[in-house]
């Protein structure tokens, strides 16, 4: 059983005090022998928790392209298979760098639009299947076979159907979020939600989330991995990564979707209770305890999920490079699979 390995806790709170005087920061609160949490960031109903990185420098960087970037480059195709299968797409990466995707993320266009289906870093120049779930449950149709990057996550339940459940449950939550969004549409798509990541419907919530972020301490910033996303003062969604830059690479990008999580829950009196240290770390253990199941694999990483009975957990992990020859015998003991990423999420 593996421990997670940094959270990073951001709490949203209002951090409002003089802009000449910035409150001091509190100390962070351990959650474990790698990670521990800032103080909290509140705005209505979402509690962000900043999660830092204890375990000091990392000895080298994880060098990927981010789906987004892939696109923007042209180094990433992303197409409908031969077969049109509902939920498996050809992926190919053309960059000499590994890509590493976020289940949830949304992708336009083919027969359909698509959410990304599992985390994980696919090889660099590599062709692979890639699992997906429809999110556009009344299309099925188009010449173009090609799809396009949304530029969007999906909110949080969202993104746990994608990487804990199945097809149903993830056209059931498009559905559901589209009428509380207002959004309902013919091809019942989440195109219209996800465009409101970028057009401005968002922007209060995000500038405030901007400018209380902007009172974190620069130290404290360069070491945030992570958040702990809460709701009404329960944690929903736990994001860390293996390190600071590809955390800071993903954050405008996850910091929008807890947003668009939290934007249709009315604030309550318990929306300002911050969770502690101890709340996150059951929230882990409850997923952590579960036995692991692989979701899906190719030759650079492995990605495993475990299905607790209150939250599940997705950990994404590098494969051991293989031996080569000239390798000193120490070479021949299998090395850890580093971790890159886990995700944990409420049911």
């Amino acid at each position: 059983m593996r421990s997670a390995t940094g959270l990073l806790a951001i709490p949203f709170l209002t951090l409002v005090a003089s802009a000449d005087t910035p409150p001091r920061a509190p100390d962070p609160q351990k959650l474990s022998d790698k990670a521990a949490l800032l103080a909290p960031i509140q705005v209505d109903s979402l509690t962000l928790t900043p999660i830092v990185s204890t375990a000091g420098a990392a000895k080298e960087e994880l060098v990927v392209l981010t789906l987004d970037e892939a696109f923007a480059q042209k180094q990433v195709s992303i197409r409908e298979k031969e077969d049109e299968s509902v939920n498996a797409l050809t992926l190919t990466n053309t960059s000499n760098q590994p890509l590493f995707m976020l289940a949830g993320e949304v992708i336009i266009g083919g027969k359909q639009d698509r959410i990304i289906g599992a985390n994980t870093v696919i090889p660099a120049k590599s062709t692979q299947a890639v699992p997906v779930y429809c999110v556009e449950h009344g299309r099925w149709q188009g010449n173009n076979k090609e799809f396009t990057s949304g530029k969007a996550l999906a909110h949080g339940r969202l993104r746990g159907r994608a990487s804990y459940a199945a097809q149903g449950e993830v056209w059931a939550e498009v559905a559901q979020k589209n009428e509380m969004r207002k959004t309902t549409n013919p091809t019942d798509t989440y195109r219209k939600v996800a465009t409101q990541q970028s057009d401005g419907t968002l922007a209060k919530q995000e500038k405030a989330v901007n400018e209380a972020l902007g009172k974190v301490p620069a130290a404290d910033r360069g070491r945030m991995i992570g958040y702990v996303v809460s709701l009404n003062g329960k944690v929903s969604t736990v994001d860390m990564f293996q390190s600071p830059g590809l955390f800071r690479k993903l954050e405008p990008k996850l910091v929008r979707s807890y947003l668009t999580e939290a934007v249709d829950i009315a604030a309550t009196k318990d929306a300002a209770k911050a969770p502690t240290a101890k709340d996150v770390q059951q929230f882990i253990a409850d997923a952590a305890k579960a036995k692991e199941e692989r979701s899906y694999e190719n030759a650079y990483s492995g990605t495993m999920v475990q299905k607790g009975t209150g939250s599940d957990r997705a950990t994404v992990r590098l494969k051991a490079a293989p031996r080569k020859a000239g390798d000193s015998p120490a070479a021949a003991t299998p090395a850890a699979e580093p971790t890159v990423y886990e995700n944990v999420q409420a049911k």
